[in-house]
């Protein structure tokens, strides 16, 4: 379970960040990569901890049985 979400959540983000940058290309709207991983690069460490939770607590139901 924790595999798939982490494969999932991973698809949804670089669709997410692919869509800006295209959004940005066509002068939709204002994306910098640079300026939003300077802003943003503490959720990155967040959203990898949370993968770690989830995968780790899967793990443990499987080898309880539950």
């Amino acid at each position: 379970m924790a595999r798939n979400f982490s494969g999932i959540l991973w698809g949804v983000l670089f669709i997410l960040v692919g869509t800006l940058m295209l959004l940005d290309r066509l002068h939709i709207i204002y994306f910098d990569l640079g300026d939003f991983l300077s802003t943003w690069w503490p959720l990155v460490l967040i959203v990898i901890g949370v993968g770690m939770i989830l995968n780790h607590s899967s793990r443990d139901r499987r080898r309880k049985g539950i």
